[in-house]
């Protein structure tokens, strides 16, 4: 960190030593104070201790930096030292915020500001407290058409360089044995001599020519004429650049590992299984720098095949290869020996550049950079990016908001987006990979449409089953047509079918113990009263919720017209005072009713009389619950 006066600047350099980019905090339209104040909180947050090891990461922070910085320019009085910031200022900074970028900037500021010694205590519990703000985020997971599309591709594109690279090696083993027939005129021998070549040293024939008066090494004409190219000869023995990517974005989908991660593995790993049978697994050392200094290094298990599908994935079918994480890593091992052996690399990931025009290059590792030529290739639309908005043109650029998609229809490709692609397979697994419990709630499931409507189809069919349970420990039995004919020819056979003695079962026939619109087995023996006591039950909500209850033909012209009644009333209430007097004895009744053929219920009503229809009026009315 530079800090003379004229100078207030901090040099950033990654963990590993490839980026650095300096940050002048003097652009910053603030007091000098603050600019220094500033400077020395992100030099804190980005120092070797922390979880920033990139220069995209520290340049996240910067951007929130600026943000914040121009916040506090436009306050209505001038700020100069950081005792000055209050909790006011912090609510007021939240507030100008878009909900969608919001949630970052709060984590980027406790970041930056969380062991910051010269804030008022207040003003950084006004930081680092309350809960983050929920929103629904911009990159959705690829549906399961979308995805299947993608990995289409991507599968064609592995299984082509497997079978090429595969008929190349036995060209060259070919050669090797002499097989291909004498020198001369022979193409296929000119392909083996070029591929022997190619395979000893890492690079073609080439011959020293004069072009504008330089010097350059150029291939022989041969290698264009009769091979194809250096391009095809390097493809027979290697993958290329964009097949590189096919096969990151196969382990991203199988894995659920980020792509970053994924492309920095290296070719060593450990075999539990010592590969002798059994369980086939392989741990991999890999790196996730955010995850923080104690997190950062982690082990990746890359299984043949889950445990459930032993029995299914048995055979070589090459269908198995796009299922086992540990088949696709194994093949990409094998494909790339020879790109990593002539780069010198320990990286899984490596490709030949035979286009430079000083010779070929072999190259370790890939990036996102490949992705829009990958797509292009095969016809997916490139990623639309949103306009600018005044939060971001003053430093407000969430992730969210640079991970922008678009919403394609039935017959449209998707565009490639590899968060959309991790944010599928991580949901798909239903478990954190690589991540906090938190982060997985949080971050993925909670901002997920698909995740959500899901989850809410899994509580409510839980809820429909415990309602369900309830309603049949509370269900009232019907006595059908067929047992009150049996009680007329056998009483005591029809009481033990209806669970009463046959007392009890000649009251509930002969109506002494109904209650409007059930009958009563024991109505000195209530739920609702003490024991011995007559039942004060309410006749409309409790009847129907006593597990004395029975309900019985006769009843059901009443019940149909209470029913009715209730239904007429619900728009004509507040929904919430019906919902509290009547939603449960409207449910409970029409459950009842389901025990009834629509038939019976259509030559129930008109069988309502106008005895029955005062005696619905009261209950109604509640002047049967003052008698």
């Amino acid at each position: 960190m530079t800090d003379n006066g004229s100078l207030c600047q901090v040099l950033y350099i990654s963990e590993d030593g490839r980026g650095s980019k300096v940050y002048d905090f003097t652009r910053l339209a603030v007091d000098p104070g603050l600019q220094q104040w500033l400077a020395h909180a992100f030099a804190r947050a980005t120092g070797p201790a922390t979880g920033i090891k990139r220069v995209t990461a520290a340049s996240s922070l910067w951007d929130t930096l600026t943000w914040f910085a121009g916040f506090l320019r436009d306050a209505e009085r001038p700020l100069q030292s950081p005792t000055q910031i209050t909790p006011a200022h912090i609510a007021a900074a939240w507030l100008s915020l878009t909900p969608a970028s919001r949630k970052t900037q709060v984590e980027r500021m406790r970041t930056i500001f969380r062991e910051d010694q010269n804030l008022l205590a207040a003003t950084r519990a006004a930081i680092l407290h309350g809960r983050l703000p929920h929103y629904e985020s911009e990159v959705q997971p690829y549906t399961r058409a979308e995805h299947q599309v993608l990995m289409t591709a991507v599968r064609h594109d592995v299984r082509e360089a497997r079978d090429r690279i595969a008929a190349g090696r036995e060209l060259l083993a070919r050669y090797r044995r002499g097989e291909l027939g004498p020198a001369g005129y022979n193409r296929m021998e000119k392909i083996g001599r070029a591929l022997d070549m190619l395979d000893r040293t890492g690079h073609l024939p080439r011959e020293t020519k004069t072009y504008q008066g330089h010097e350059v090494k150029l291939h022989p004409s041969w290698i264009h004429q009769s091979c194809g190219g250096a391009r095809k000869l390097f493809a027979m023995l290697t993958l290329t650049r964009l097949e590189l990517m096919a096969f990151a974005l196969l382990l991203t989908d199988l894995t659920a590992e980020n792509f970053g991660t994924i492309c920095a593995w290296p070719a060593a790993n450990f075999r539990p299984d010592g590969d002798l049978g059994g369980p086939a697994l392989a741990l991999v050392d890999a790196t996730k720098p955010r995850r923080g200094p104690s997190r950062e290094f982690m082990l990746t298990a890359l299984e043949d095949l889950p445990p459930s599908l032993g029995d299914v994935l048995v055979g070589e079918d090459d269908k198995h290869l796009f299922r086992s994480p540990l088949r696709a890593y194994l093949l990409l091992l094998d494909l790339t020996q020879l790109a990593r052996h002539h780069a010198g690399s320990d990286l899984a990931f490596c490709y030949p550049d035979p286009g430079s025009p000083h010779g070929e290059r072999w190259i370790e590792g890939t990036s996102r950079a490949n992705l829009a030529d990958w797509a292009r290739r095969h016809g997916f639309p490139p990623e639309p990016r949103k306009k600018a908005t005044a939060d971001q043109q003053s430093g407000d650029t969430g992730d969210e908001e640079s991970r922008m998609h678009g919403q394609p229809g039935a017959d449209a490709r998707p565009s490639v987006n590899l968060f959309r692609l991790r944010r599928f397979s991580v949901e798909r697994r239903g478990r954190p990979v690589a991540q906090s419990g938190a982060t997985f709630r949080d971050d993925y499931l909670r901002t997920s449409r698909a995740a959500q409507t899901e989850g809410r189809a899994v509580v409510r069919e839980a809820l429909e089953l415990e309602i369900s349970k309830a309603r049949t420990v509370q269900e009232i039995p019907v006595l059908t047509h067929q047992l009150l004919d049996l009680a007329h020819r056998d009483p005591r056979q029809a009481a033990q079918q209806a669970g009463v003695d046959v007392d009890t079962l000649h009251h509930l026939i002969s109506g002494d113990q109904d209650t409007v619109l059930v009958g009563c087995t024991a109505p000195e023996d209530s739920p609702f009263t003490a024991p011995g006591r007559p039942c004060g039950a309410s006749f409309l909500t409790d009847c129907l919720r006593c597990e004395n209850a029975r309900a019985l033909p006769r009843h059901l012209p009443i019940q149909l017209e209470v029913l009715d009644r209730l239904a007429l009333m619900r728009p004509n209430m507040d929904r919430r005072v019906w919902d509290h007097r009547y939603a449960d004895p409207f449910a409970r009744l029409t459950d009842l009713l389901r025990k009834y053929t629509p038939g019976e219920r259509a030559d129930a009503r008109p069988r309502l009389t106008q005895d029955k229809r005062r005696l619905v009026d009261d209950l109604m009315s509640g002047r049967l619950e003052l008698r």
